[in-house]
């Protein structure tokens, strides 16, 4: 894999591509378990009711069976008092059944939630949710993590998803300027040493008398790799996307190299670099 500019140490290493999110299958809920029907109220209240209250009827209408006086009367206070308890032990017995029935609902387990996954793919212009094409790691991970943390040290809010909006505007940027042939616009973006070597590349097209044309630009990007070094922080993105690219001879207008109307896939790992802390990036490597 051929570079342009310089990784640091990793220069002559194979950049770490992101890693696929692995989906994780979305537990079924357990359906919570019947609760058993309340239990009826005792037999016996039913009848028991009935009779009482037939008997105060019957008494009612017969003038006691024949009982006059006091013996009517305390008969009659004795049925009433009876239907007075048969019906309190009937609404105890309800009102337990229903208190029962409410313990078994509270208790009842709640089913966990969904676990949430998707893919992650996007543009600058989009939310980090849709931005992330995959874990982002070296490795198993740990070194990317340990690099982020180096870099976080002097810059506590650096977000390498955010950071990505930028890693767009400058590759759609550093291919306009190449292919204008006019590398002075990428000077403030690029290391001195790669701003050297795209600018012999501009002179190289414009010795040919050959121009290049960029068009349709779709990408994206994810941050693979950071580290820390000799005082300077790094991270690598990962580029992937189509555009058109082709180059003209500027005389006669044939095609020299692409095509004009098939779009050319785009694979790249672009690397930024700037000294440790609140600084600006700038474009270090391209491979």
């Amino acid at each position: 894999m051929s570079v342009l500019g310089s990784r640091g140490v990793r220069s002559h290493s194979v950049p770490a591509r992101p890693v696929p999110r692995r989906l994780e299958p979305v537990p079924v809920p357990v359906a919570a378990p019947k609760a058993p029907p309340a239990r009826r109220g005792r037999e016996w209240i039913g009848p028991l009711v009935g009779v009482a209250a037939g008997w105060l009827v019957a008494a009612a209408l017969s003038g006691g069976y024949g009982l006059e006086g006091t013996s009517a009367r305390l008969l009659h206070q004795m049925l009433l008092g009876g239907a007075i308890f048969v019906f309190a032990m009937l609404l105890r017995s309800r009102r337990g059944a229903r208190a029962q029935e409410v313990e078994r609902t509270v208790a009842l387990p709640e089913p966990p939630p969904p676990v949430a996954t998707g893919d992650h793919l996007g543009s600058s212009d989009r939310s980090s949710a849709e931005r992330s094409i995959g874990s982002p790691a070296l490795g198993d991970g740990s070194s990317f993590d340990e690099g982020l943390r180096d870099i976080r040290r002097k810059d506590p809010k650096f977000d390498p998803t955010r950071f990505t909006g930028y890693i767009e505007m400058v590759f759609s940027a550093t291919h306009h300027a190449r292919a204008s042939r006019d590398v002075d616009s990428l000077r403030d973006r690029v290391t001195p040493e790669l701003y050297g070597e795209l600018r012999a590349q501009a002179e190289r097209l414009r010795s040919l008398g050959h121009a290049r044309h960029v068009e349709q630009i779709e990408i994206r990007a994810e941050v693979t790799e950071a580290w820390h070094e000799d005082g300077r922080d790094y991270v690598t993105a990962y580029i992937a996307g189509s555009m058109l690219d082709y180059t003209v001879d500027e005389a006669t207008d044939a095609l020299v190299d692409g095509s004009k109307t098939v779009l050319e896939n785009v694979e790249a790992f672009w690397t930024f670099t700037r000294p440790a802390g609140l600084n600006p990036w700038m474009l270090s490597a391209i491979q």
